[in-house]
Formats: structure tokens, sequence, C-alpha cells
């Protein structure tokens, strides 16, 4: 009777030790609405990747340019990877770009410097609008917020929207077709595709996962006359990976880019 008494007390301690050191359930994350994942997607995202595309086609034939933006640092700062493909043959650039508004430029065996400006027509502030603060991500409007169409699974959602909207699409396409060049000469190029089109839709898809931005991107179809048919889109990806990016020590040593002669 005793030995069953001691086993008895013996057993109320283990159970009082088990349940006072069982680790505390974490509470589960709650449901979001679609506005709410909205504003998740627009919190202040410190660094990432976002890539410009355009895209002029035929039925045989294409040109795309793409401009792909490593971004991150404090001042921000962008490291651009600058592509053109057209008839099977490819063409790349490298850059860097700072907040000083000068393009350090890759010349195989040496960097140059220039005024970013000069070179594109663009400058860091538009570099900075098109890719940082870029309005259908940051500032959608109604017609966007209320065509996304969400699905949940676990801790993921996802908002997808298929858009007519002449106006939003221009919107869309501006900042792209403003900074996705490398001469100036591309600038008036693409302002008559922007004012010659026909906008026919713009796709977009918005993820969130763990209440944190993980992707989005958009994409305008157009049509150019009766055979072409045009692409115009941005995209983001690897959102908080650089967020200590910093311009290399042999960039920062770059010569003054010589002058074409008139």
């Amino acid at each position: 009777m005793r030995l069953k008494k001691v086993l008895l007390g013996m057993g109320l301690i283990v159970a009082l030790i088990s349940s006072g050191c069982a680790a505390p359930k974490k509470p589960a994350e709650p449901i979001l609405n679609k506005s709410t994942v909205i504003k998740k997607s627009q919190q202040t995202f410190k660094s990432g990747q976002a890539k410009q595309l355009i895209n002029l086609k035929t039925d045989t034939e294409s040109q795309v340019i793409t401009s792909t933006y490593t971004f991150g640092g404090n001042p921000i700062i962008f490291h651009l990877n600058y592509q053109t493909q057209a008839k099977g043959k490819n063409s790349n650039l490298e850059e860097w770009i700072s907040n000083t508004n000068k393009a350090y430029i890759n010349g195989q065996s040496t960097w140059y410097v220039t005024p970013l400006d000069k070179l594109t027509g663009h400058s860091y502030n538009d570099i900075v609008d098109a890719v940082m603060n870029n309005k259908m991500l940051l500032d959608p409007p109604n017609k966007l917020i209320n065509a996304y169409q969400m699905k949940r699974s676990s801790n993921k959602y996802t908002l997808t929207a298929t858009l007519t909207d002449k106006k939003i699409m221009q919107a869309a396409v501006q900042p792209i077709f403003g900074t996705n060049n490398q001469s100036k000469k591309q600038l008036p190029a693409y302002k008559q595709l922007a004012q010659k089109g026909t906008y026919q839709k713009m796709d977009v898809k918005l993820v969130v996962k763990k209440q944190k931005l993980v992707s989005f991107n958009y994409k305008v179809y157009m049509k150019i006359g009766k055979m072409m048919q045009l692409e115009v889109g941005q995209s983001y990806a690897n959102i908080g990976t650089h967020d200590f990016l910093k311009m290399p020590d042999n960039v920062l040593d770059a010569k003054p880019l010589p002058q074409k002669k008139k």
C-alpha cells in the first residue's frame, strides 16, 4: 500500500512537470481579406529584383528588350543588366547606377562613368519612380483593386486580375517606356508605339506569403498595325535579398566615358 502511494505520487509529479514544460502553441495567423493583403504588399521593401520587358513581335520574329535591376542599399543603388535579343543575336550591357545620377558602364576590361541622363535620356529619380514607387503596386487604381480575384493556400495569398481599361494600361507602360532604354534615340520610338498601339488587355498577379510581398508582375498586350504584337511588362522577385547592396571598389574607380566625335 505504501509503495502504491509512492508510485502515485511520482506519477503526479511527472505529470505536473510534463505539463509545465510543454511548449506553448503559436497562435494561428489570422485569415486576411483582399484589402489587407494589398496593404501588406505595399509595406516598404528595401531591396530585391525588378525586370522590365518590351517585346515587339510578329508571327515569325521578335525583338526583346529587358532591363533587370538588382536594387538595395542606403541610399538605394541599382545594378543593371540590359539585354536586347533580335534575329537570334543577344547583346548585354552591365551597369551600376548611383544616387548621384551617374551610370557606371562595364567596358569589359575597364569601367567607365558618365551622367545617366545624358546617356539615356532618363535620370536616377526616373528609375526610382519606375521601380521603387510603381503605382500599379503601391497606389493601384480602384478598378484594379476591384478586379483582383484572391485565392488562399495556408498563409499564401495570390491575387490575379485582367483589365481592359486604356487609361490604366497607359499608366502601367509609361514608366517602362521611360526607363527601359540605353539611348535617347529609343524614346521617340517608344512614344510612337504607345500612341499608335491598340491596347488590348493587362494581366496582373500579386503574391503575398506570411504577410510579406513575394512577387508582383503585370503585362500589357498591344496590337501595332495588322501584323505586330507588343508586350510591355514589369515584375518583382527576391524581395529583401539585397538590403546592403554596395558598388564594388573597382567600379567606383571608373574612368570618364570617352566622348564620341561629332
